[in-house]
């Protein structure tokens, strides 16, 4: 009987995020696809090589740490916002908290290889399209 209330949020969210994705499928403008419509578009530049490439995932390591850093930011806040703060249980617990983060952070940033920081992957990635581009111009006005 305690969880009523949270049963009724939970069903609440759900029919919120039914009945948004129903009016944007709605609301939407229904245009034919054509070439001129799905063609990519580089800021008025001709595109290089496919709009959708392998993205490096190596790089998600600093945004899953952006994130933890930003949690630990915010619970330290609200930590710092409440009179539970001068008990020595939180403090020890907090202590620990931050060590545990720390520790999580440091094995991440030694795991992340030094070409992912210098961006060469990228770069190599980039010159081999715009050299297949060239190849095919080529090979096209001959």
């Amino acid at each position: 009987m305690d969880f009523v209330p949270v049963l009724v949020w939970a069903l609440l969210a759900a029919a919120l995020v039914i009945v948004m994705l129903l009016a944007s499928w709605v609301l939407r403008p229904h245009v034919l696809q054509n070439s001129e419509k799905t063609a990519t578009y580089e800021c008025g530049e001709e595109p290089i090589g496919p709009a959708r490439i392998a993205y490096p995932y190596n790089y998600i390591v600093y945004t899953v740490l952006f994130v933890v850093v930003d949690v630990l930011t915010a619970f330290l806040w609200l930590l710092s916002a409440t009179p539970l703060r001068t008990s020595q249980a939180v403090v020890w617990q907090v202590l620990l908290f931050i060590l545990v983060i720390m520790f999580g952070i440091g094995y991440a940033v030694r795991r992340v290889p030094e070409t992912i920081l210098s961006g060469e992957e990228t770069l190599r990635l980039y010159r081999q399209a715009k050299a297949a581009v060239a190849d095919s111009e080529a090979g096209g006005t001959e």
